[in-house]
């Protein structure tokens, strides 16, 4: 079986990310996979010594996966990584970013979740997630909301992503909060994959995913990844 690698990237901060990060996991152990998970740089919910998304991808530590692989660099305050990490006196740069990433790769699947939205600064050099995907390439799947505004936020994403030249398998439409019913968000994931030209692997309802959701996600992603 051929490992997969994936990063998981949106188009904005709080679109979802982790819960797909999750979904997927779940779905590609289902599948009888051995997971890592990693994510460079997390920051907000702090509670004293961990960040919210730290907490809950240390929840899905993979087979002989050393927890401080999981998100080694958490910081306090909830901003773009650049501040947060200047607020906490933390330095670190794109190098350090790249060899934590490199040290979770191996003979099994590797889910990397992406920080905030594709071009925040993450270091003092102002590098970002698209920085460290392009010296570690893989695939990325792209999470967006369905909300007004989601296509302007999307293209430029897709277009950045191009232009520096990384593969996305495709497009994830996520609700992580109620959605009216509208002319905008009914036709939002149909109008996304149409003009971004990529394949809609799953479009998610708000609210607990089932777990076909999980495994229908997860062999959406290995396919893309063909």
């Amino acid at each position: 079986m051929k490992s997969l690698e994936i990063a998981v990237i949106g188009t904005d901060t709080s679109v979802g990310k982790t819960r797909v990060v999750e979904l997927l996991v779940r779905g590609l152990r289902a599948q009888g996979r051995r997971v890592w998970v990693h994510k460079p740089v997390a920051c907000g919910g702090w509670d004293g010594s961990t960040c919210d998304d730290g907490r809950t991808l240390s929840a899905l530590i993979g087979d002989g996966q050393p927890t401080g692989s999981i998100c080694p660099i958490q910081l306090p305050e909830p901003a773009s990584p650049h501040l947060a990490a200047r607020a906490a006196g933390v330095t670190y740069h794109l190098d350090r970013l790249v060899a934590n990433l490199g040290r979770c790769r191996g003979e099994h699947d590797l889910v990397v979740e992406g920080v905030g939205g594709l071009l925040v600064p993450l270091t003092a050099a102002d590098e970002t997630i698209c920085d460290v995907l392009v010296r570690t390439p893989m695939p990325a799947l792209l999470v967006a909301r369905p909300d007004l505004g989601t296509i302007n936020h999307t293209l430029l994403t897709v277009k950045h992503a191009r232009w520096v030249g990384l593969r996305l398998a495709g497009l994830v439409v996520n609700r992580p909060r109620p959605v009216a019913d509208t002319l905008a968000t009914r036709t939002a994931p149909s109008e996304l994959a149409r003009l971004t030209r990529l394949p809609l692997l799953a479009d998610l309802a708000h609210g607990a995913a089932s777990t076909c959701a999980a495994d229908d996600l997860a062999t959406a992603v290995i396919a893309a990844c063909r």
